[in-house]
């Protein structure tokens, strides 16, 4: 398969300031207008912790940057921390069975999601998370959203580059202060 991005362009962004959030922009038309999407978020994970911290949003009302989310060991956290594959879905009712907001999920008029993990060094340090409507998110649209997976890693490896506690791939928004748990008991 030739890849869908232009490695040269990618080479170049890697050059400038902000390359984090030009990288990861990229990513973001590439699968807009190859894969489909209708909301996009990225997160970071804190296994020892067990949360992620959402550090790219389409909706900031929504899905804010910064916020910590409660991690479940759970058919998601098997697919994608342990692993390493993408986690993707075409139904509420499996999106229910593995995420507590799956009602909000719901009533933003989603019911399919993806979440295509980015890996380096054998570690998962990042995921872009996909949401559609019901049956999106096909074999066919997953296995294009796979051929994204390299420059998703691109874009987080430049990310931990930065103040990891704070940064986030919004270009010039970082992320102060106390940051809430969404899940939490």
């Amino acid at each position: 398969m030739i890849p869908p991005f232009d490695i040269t362009e990618l080479s170049g962004l890697m050059h400038e300031e902000d390359a984090a959030a030009k990288v990861f922009a990229s990513l973001q038309t590439g699968i807009n207008d190859l894969v489909g999407n209708k909301l996009m978020t990225a997160s970071i994970y804190d296994l020892e912790n067990m949360r992620s911290r959402r550090v790219f949003s389409e909706d900031l009302e929504a899905y804010p940057v910064g916020n910590f989310k409660r991690l479940d060991r759970n058919l998601f956290f098997d697919t994608v921390i342990a692993k390493k594959q993408i986690f993707s879905s075409t139904g509420i009712e499996q999106i229910a069975k593995v995420f507590f907001d799956w009602e909000k999920i719901q009533a933003l008029g989603f019911e399919s999601n993806l979440n295509l993990p980015a890996i380096a060094n054998g570690e998962v340090i990042g995921t872009v998370n996909l949401l559609n409507v019901k049956g999106h998110f096909t074999p066919e649209r997953v296995k294009l959203a796979r051929a994204w997976q390299p420059v998703a890693t691109l874009a987080f490896l430049l990310l931990h580059m930065k103040d990891i506690e704070t940064a986030t791939f919004h270009s010039g928004l970082s992320v102060d202060g106390p940051k809430e748990m969404e899940g939490a008991a």
